[in-house]
């Protein structure tokens, strides 16, 4: 059987299954149901070719159909065709063109899980829990997956109209411009003798990146007084990548468990290195943005007792996915299985609690832009970030009596 032919059978699965159960006896056993299925399959896809208004091209029916088959299953998976494939292998290395946001698409919703550091959708002040209702004025609902994501997609330079609706306000409109993005995973200052870095893409280098900022810290700031990990509005990127990370402040133990329904995906990964920093007081910041491997990293130096977590419970988005290439045709992202914390914890639909519960201020409107636009985060202040920094340096000053 070809790929193309599978794939009109999930087409035909998918959206008629229900008439197929309908139109049999309840009393009729599930075998007669399958004899049954398999004649309404070739007696839909003649009706298709012979009678449908449009002459639909086989490609479209094939996508189609296992777009609706894999959506159906979480928001997570889904068929991606040549050019969606190439993108998201693009995104892992750290370079794509776009907005810049991470989404979640389920049942005909657009929710945003974060909007990445330094992109178009961050400086236009897109947040973390925003439902995207409109595109250029068109309805997400009416939109299938694919076609809401290719309406996000485009070249650089070109604008896209999103309208925004965020709780305790009225729905906006944002434009914004699409552009290359070259993502930058960390950045690194210090605030007196508290270091601060944030990361903000688990991409190819992130880890390495991290590590050479690490390494030179001790050695150029002897008398730090503690180090603040700000995973906030970070929506995750590579599994190894996350592992890599937690691993430079771990000496030993598990980072995270992979369960599954296949016991092939099971795995327990442990921590490759030692940790560079020698034990010095660390705080995490999280937030609702916090997804995939940034909650990773969180739970796993939450469970080993090697940070204190502050901020805002995580996204909760705790599965695998893993991408199996079609050659010809994309590929197909599957969740393969699920995350849990080195205490057992699931993180899928969850989160991580953080230890200190600390919500950030609330945005507020730009009176100088369109009704309903909130400031840009940078312009506001950060409640989360100055507490972190003030337990740091209490604990210090605790240590030296």
């Amino acid at each position: 059987m070809t790929f193309i032919q599978v794939g009109y059978r999930f087409l035909i699965i998918l959206f008629f299954l229900g008439w197929a159960l309908t139109g049999c006896n309840q009393d009729q056993d599930a075998e007669n149901i399958s004899l049954n299925l398999e004649a309404l399959i070739s007696e839909i896809v003649d009706k298709i070719r012979q009678d449908y208004v449009d002459d639909v091209p086989q490609e479209k029916l094939v996508e189609g159909a296992l777009n609706g088959l894999l959506s159906n299953l979480d928001p997570y998976s889904g068929y991606l065709n040549a050019q969606d494939y190439k993108s998201l292998t693009d995104r892992a290395k750290g370079e794509f063109a776009g907005l810049g946001l991470e989404i979640m698409i389920t049942k005909g919703v657009i929710k945003v899980i974060a909007a990445i550091d330094e992109t178009p959708a961050f400086k236009a002040g897109i947040k973390a829990g925003d439902t995207i209702t409109h595109i250029n004025n068109q309805e997400v609902h009416k939109l299938t997956n694919q076609v809401a994501l290719q309406s996000l997609q485009g070249p650089p330079g070109t604008e896209v109209t999103l309208t925004i609706a965020r709780p305790d306000t009225e729905p906006f409109a944002i434009k914004i411009k699409r552009a290359i993005i070259e993502i930058n995973p960390v950045r690194f200052s210090m605030k007196e003798t508290v270091a601060y870095v944030r990361l903000s893409f688990f991409s190819e280098n992130a880890a390495s990146k991290l590590g050479d900022v690490l390494k030179g810290l001790k050695k150029n700031n002897p008398r730090i007084q503690g180090l603040i990990l700000d995973l906030r509005d970070n929506p995750g990127g590579t599994l190894d990548q996350a592992v890599a990370v937690a691993s430079y402040f771990l000496d030993s133990g598990l980072v995270v468990e992979i369960k599954s329904r296949n016991p092939a995906y099971n795995q327990k990964l442990y921590s490759k290195g030692h940790d560079l920093l020698k034990g010095v007081p660390m705080v995490v910041l999280i937030n609702r943005g916090t997804a995939s491997a940034s909650e990773i990293v969180a739970g796993a130096l939450r469970d080993h007792k090697r940070a204190i977590i502050m901020g805002a419970r995580s996204f909760g988005k705790g599965s695998v996915q893993t991408l199996f290439g079609i050659p010809g045709h994309g590929g197909v992202r599957l969740t393969t299985a699920r995350f849990f914390t080195p205490k057992g914890q699931p993180i899928h639909e969850q989160g991580v609690e953080p230890d200190i519960m600390i919500e950030n201020n609330p945005p507020k409107e730009d009176p100088k832009s369109q009704k309903g636009a909130m400031l840009p985060r940078n312009d506001l202040p950060d409640t989360q970030l100055q507490r972190a920094i003030d337990l740091l340096r209490g604990l210090s000053v605790f240590q030296k009596r």
